[in-house]
């Protein structure tokens, strides 16, 4: 608590984010990067049209298809990230 010129207490109003908060926005922001620009990598290189999926042709909308693969995309570069926090925190 802090007092003004007025003599009155201010409260401290700031929320400081706990371990798990801090730790989703260390993974999550790195990983949708990479998930973007990996799929504009992937996207420019084939064309959704022509995906299949398990030997047939997948019939998503284009839409899905880019939305799919940008979670999936999202999903393995998460995993990763946060398989290197986790190992960043057993180091001694």
């Amino acid at each position: 608590m802090v007092a003004n010129d007025d003599g009155l207490e201010l409260l401290e109003t700031r929320r400081v984010p706990g371990r798990y908060e801090r730790l989703f926005a260390v993974v999550s922001w790195p990983s949708f990067l990479i998930a973007a620009v990996a799929e504009i990598v992937f996207f420019c290189l084939i064309n959704p049209r022509e995906l299949y999926l398990l030997g047939e042709p997948a019939h998503f909308s284009v839409v899905a298809t880019y939305s799919i693969g940008f979670f999936g995309f999202w999903c393995v570069a998460g995993a990763s990230s946060l398989l290197t926090a986790w190992l960043a925190d057993r180091l001694p």
